[in-house]
């Protein structure tokens, strides 16, 4: 009986490490849809592209884009940008809401600036370059703080 439990759970292994190696695969700029390539266009055209991963989730294909200088850009299944995270550098000022950009600038952190974004389905969060993260509801009022 043993045997044939480890028999089983081998197989089941061997089809889920099967299934996972078709989850994610390179592709390039032009792969992306439109509304992904016009963000990154827009955005970040001064920028080189070091590599773009196309990940198969249940409810459809996400992307990252990642640049040579750390900038990581995800998208949605329909090209909407979810995530911008730059190492050393500010995002750009063009994709954060008036609201959060407004409520930095009036708490007064000095010398930081918006080093990440995330546009959930149900709020938002960025990081200042000192590592504090906030995080708004989808009124943009603040729902939390972490160090």
């Amino acid at each position: 009986m043993k045997k044939i439990l480890f028999a089983i759970a081998l197989i089941m292994t061997g089809f889920v490490s099967a299934h996972a190696d078709d989850r994610e695969r390179a592709i390039t700029v032009e792969q992306l849809p439109k509304a992904a390539q016009e963000f990154l266009a827009t955005h970040f055209k001064n920028l080189t592209v070091a590599y773009v991963v196309e990940e198969t989730k249940q409810t459809g294909p996400e992307y990252e884009v990642t640049y040579t200088d750390r900038t990581d850009v995800e998208f949605r299944t329909n090209g909407e940008w979810s995530t911008v995270e730059r190492k050393y550098s500010a995002v750009p000022a063009t994709i954060i809401p008036k609201q959060i950009a407004e409520f930095v600038a009036k708490n007064n952190y000095p010398n930081q600036y918006i080093r990440k974004i995330d546009r959930g389905l149900y709020s938002w969060e960025i990081e200042l370059s000192g590592g504090l993260e906030i995080k708004f509801d989808k009124q943009f009022n603040v729902i939390g703080y972490d160090d």
